[in-house]
């Protein structure tokens, strides 16, 4: 049997109670309802006032009530809220979209970043053009004596229909020297030897001998050498001109580079040691090979004499032990890296961490064909290898600056074969021409570029000029 719960009623409430609980308003007196024990979860507390409680903030204030309205705080939320609904759509749509727009971009950064090959340490760097002071300072010159330089070409040349023969860069003679070089020199462009002393002008000047006179340079002389002609390139392109056009010197051929037998280099070639190179054109053609024509300048040091036939270097038979990793040097570059003869293209990955590699199926270096070798100018962040980015500066290499590779031969020894860069291109990855095969010795220097990106291949050039035994 269940026992009613008693109602306990309670008294009316005062005035102040009520207001406080919420029951009526000021100025009523109305009873309390009466509500069972068991549903009150405490009963009888007094209500003591919180000293550190901090008032309730209030509502803001009804737009129809005008003192509310005229405060400054309800004046600027209301400038505020009627600015944003005043917005363009596309401004609305900008905002809202900000954040979609940051995360994507966030994401093609890191996809950049870790899924190619860009090289962000590399991309935003400017590469210089690789050139001597001699070549800076002579461009310069160039461009402040423009004037004079049309009259002094013009007195050697009345009517002209090719204007590169009128071009500062020109060498007209084919001794080495640009027209300006001869025009600073007081030499006559048309001119190979001017004495016909059997030498041309730049191996005169290299050997310290006026080209004017056959006596000693004057001091005018050898301060335009110094700072305006770099010998390197002068003898480079000295060497490139002989083997192409055989110079005419007191009506003998002093070089001869007729083709014959497939031979880079027949005969018999020499440079004398010492300070300065010594040059012994007309060498005697060995069998179905060219006569000689040496004239190769080497950079900081000096060569010594030697003699290359054509059953070492220079044909089809290059002997290339392949067992034995190359070398190649770009000094201009400061690039001294492993050449990997590649015997298969599903290693060159694997190759190339350890150098540069050497397509199979193309001509070796020393052979005449074009020898392709390739290199990273970049790779990704977790690519192994030492080698990821040792191409990175190849598009600064100049013109006629040299370049060399070491090989080792099958009996052991060694040659140092030098090559001038006759060219610079940029191809598609499957444009063939790169590997377009010439009747000379050519090595093609080749890598992705720009740097970053797998576009392009930027491919150097390089034209055999010398072995070195």
């Amino acid at each position: 049997m269940t026992q009613d719960i008693p109602i306990k009623k309670y008294p009316k409430t005062t005035a102040e109670v009520a207001q406080m609980l919420g029951l009526h308003t000021a100025g009523q007196d109305l009873p309390m309802a009466s509500f069972p024990m068991a549903d009150l979860p405490v009963a009888g507390l007094p209500v003591v006032p919180d000293s550190n409680q901090q008032p309730e903030p209030t509502a803001p204030a009804s737009p129809a009530d005008p003192a509310a309205a005229a405060s400054p705080a309800h004046s600027e939320l209301k400038s505020i809220q009627e600015q944003a609904a005043e917005q363009p759509f596309y401004v609305k749509a900008g905002k809202a979209l900000l954040p979609y727009a940051a995360i994507f971009l966030v994401g093609i950064f890191l996809y950049y970043f870790f899924f190619t090959k860009v090289d962000f340490a590399t991309m935003f760097k400017s590469t210089p053009k690789a050139a001597t002071p001699q070549i800076t300072q002579i461009q310069q010159l160039e461009q402040q004596d423009v004037a004079a330089y049309n009259k002094w070409i013009a007195s050697y040349y009345y009517s002209v229909s090719d204007s590169t023969i009128l071009d500062p860069e020109t060498d007209n003679s084919g001794n080495g020297l640009s027209n300006f070089q001869k025009y600073l020199l007081n030499l006559n462009p048309k001119s190979y030897d001017t004495l016909g002393l059997g030498q041309a002008d730049s191996q005169l000047i290299a050997t310290g001998i006026n080209p004017l006179t056959g006596g000693p340079e004057t001091d005018a002389q050898k301060a335009v050498v110094s700072k305006y002609i770099d010998m390197e390139v002068v003898q480079n392109r000295l060497t490139l001109s002989n083997m192409q056009n055989p110079p005419q010197v007191a009506g003998a051929v002093t070089g001869n580079d007729s083709a014959g037998g497939g031979s880079a280099f027949g005969g018999n070639y020499s440079l004398s040691t010492g300070s300065q190179p010594s040059f012994n054109y007309g060498g005697q053609a060995g069998s179905g090979g060219s006569a000689g024509n040496q004239g190769f300048a080497v950079r900081g040091g000096t060569v010594a004499s030697q003699t290359v036939s054509n059953d070492q270097i220079g044909n089809n038979q290059a002997d290339v032990n392949t067992a034995v990793p190359g070398l190649l040097e770009i000094p201009d570059l400061k690039i001294k890296v492993p050449v990997i003869w590649s015997k298969d293209p599903n290693n060159f990955e694997q190759d190339l961490q350890v150098g540069v590699v050497h397509y199979p199926g193309t001509a070796m270096p020393g052979e005449i064909g074009t020898a392709y070798i390739a290199g990273h100018s970049s790779n990704y962040v977790w690519a192994k290898g030492s080698y990821n980015q040792i191409f990175s500066k190849l598009g600064s290499l100049a013109l006629n600056t040299s370049f060399k590779i070491t090989i080792t031969r099958q009996n052991g020894k060694t040659a140092v074969l030098n090559y001038v860069v006759t060219k610079i291109q940029q191809y598609s990855p499957t444009d063939q021409a790169q590997f377009q095969n010439t009747d000379k010795s050519v090595v093609a220097l080749s890598t992705c570029w720009p740097v970053g990106s797998t576009a392009k291949r930027l491919v150097v050039f390089g034209e055999l000029t010398q072995v070195q035994n």
